[in-house]
């Protein structure tokens, strides 16, 4: 992405008293951390590590991060210089949650030697969601040739977002079952769905999709990416390069779910063997970046993940946090035109459901219904967008 057009507006902060950001750092981040604890054995000095983190969030400040082994350790020392000292609620909000998931890693161990290295701090809640989620893969490898249902089922998965609900696996099975379940045309806030076919059915060579959430959103996912090589296109997946916002897809959650595919009823199978077959070819292919687990915007992605990105005829950015990183996490008015913020070097289609109080490229008219309807429209979850920039000139 070029830098926006418009002057930019100031970053979402959880000093905003009353707000959704508020509430994210204050109740839910220190919630996610405790799951973990219950969730995993760490070990008395893990414990204790995360109970510190916890008691942080709500009194401390901004520190550096004690991971020195850490392939990403310098970067964020750049990333954590201008805040340090600084609360948590002052800090921008995006840089917050990113910087949270980073020290709770360095809390559990994963890049120090000794039985946690490596070890995904939420992997439960993703094996819990991808058992909820496979059985949608028989009903989506029936739809394989409708576009825009695959879309669709993209799009609102995005719903089962363990970050948002993180201690609740009754919200992420329920909104599991819906994916296909309800009619939503109505709660959609933007639908370039028309224009995203369209290039695909040009018979374009390369679609890049950065994924979100593991679980039945990566199901959809993967049926979409089995719609695009079954025309002919390459795909490369760009996972998360270690775990964060809970429940974002890596390496180890892209192989688990196509392995879960081969064993799901006919015709899931037929799915997963054209996924490994791909796979094995070279026609699908899984990548990743420690810009993905950053708190920079689109705007500064960094000079190799350019170049990686530049074989792309389209990239689809799934999700809401992705969708954060395309605004930068800032205070922009929801009539924005998504293609004066989002300005691409290759086509870029973003499918998001709305759990913060970022948006772009909606009329006056669609969020005075949104709103009128929902007073947490954007923060739900229950109201969706598929919008699309193409790439500058």
């Amino acid at each position: 992405m070029i830098h926006p057009v418009p002057h930019l507006p100031q970053p979402l902060r959880a000093n905003e008293t009353g707000t959704f950001t508020e509430d994210s750092v204050v109740r839910r981040l220190p919630e996610i951390a405790s799951s973990a604890l219950t969730d995993n054995q760490f070990g008395d000095d893990g414990a204790t590590r995360i109970d510190d983190l916890i008691r942080e969030i709500h009194g401390g400040v901004i520190v550096e991060i004690d991971e020195p082994l850490a392939d990403d350790a310098a970067d964020w020392k750049d990333y954590v210089a201008p805040y340090l000292g600084m609360t948590w609620l002052d800090v921008p909000w995006f840089f917050a949650e990113t910087y949270f998931y980073r020290r709770l890693l360095a809390a559990t161990g994963y890049s120090h030697p000794g039985p946690h290295r490596g070890v995904d701090p939420f992997l439960h809640k993703k094996y819990t969601d991808l058992e909820a989620g496979a059985p949608l893969a028989g009903r989506l490898a029936q739809l394989l040739d409708d576009l825009p249902m695959l879309l669709a089922a993209s799009l609102w998965a995005n719903r089962v977002d363990r970050s948002l609900w993180p201690a609740s696996d009754q919200a992420a099975a329920a909104r599991t079952a819906e994916v296909l379940g309800l009619d939503r045309s109505q709660r959609l806030l933007a639908d370039d769905t028309q224009q995203v076919a369209e290039l695909l059915a040009q018979g374009i060579q390369s679609v890049h999709v950065v994924p979100d959430n593991a679980g039945a959103e990566l199901v959809a996912d993967l049926m979409l990416a089995a719609h695009v090589l079954n025309h002919g296109s390459r795909v490369t997946i760009h996972v998360k390069p270690h775990p964060t916002f809970v429940s974002d897809v890596t390496l180890r959650d892209l192989d688990a779910t196509i392995a879960r595919l081969a064993v799901e009823p006919d015709p899931a199978p037929f799915v997963a063997a054209t996924l490994r077959g791909a796979r094995s070819d070279g026609r699908l292919a899984a990548t990743t970046h420690n810009f993905w687990v950053s708190p920079l915007p689109f705007w500064e992605c960094p000079s190799e993940l350019l170049d990686d990105l530049a074989d792309a005829d389209l990239v689809i950015v799934k999700g809401d946090a992705n969708y954060r990183r395309l605004l930068g996490d800032l205070h922009w008015d929801p009539t924005t035109p998504f293609s004066d913020i989002v300005r691409p070097l290759q086509p870029v289609a973003a499918l998001r459901t709305a759990k913060s109080l970022v948006a772009a490229g909606l009329s006056a008219a669609t969020v005075e219904r949104a709103s009128t309807t929902d007073p947490d429209w954007l923060t739900s979850g229950d109201w969706g967008m598929i919008q699309f920039a193409p790439e500058i000139d």
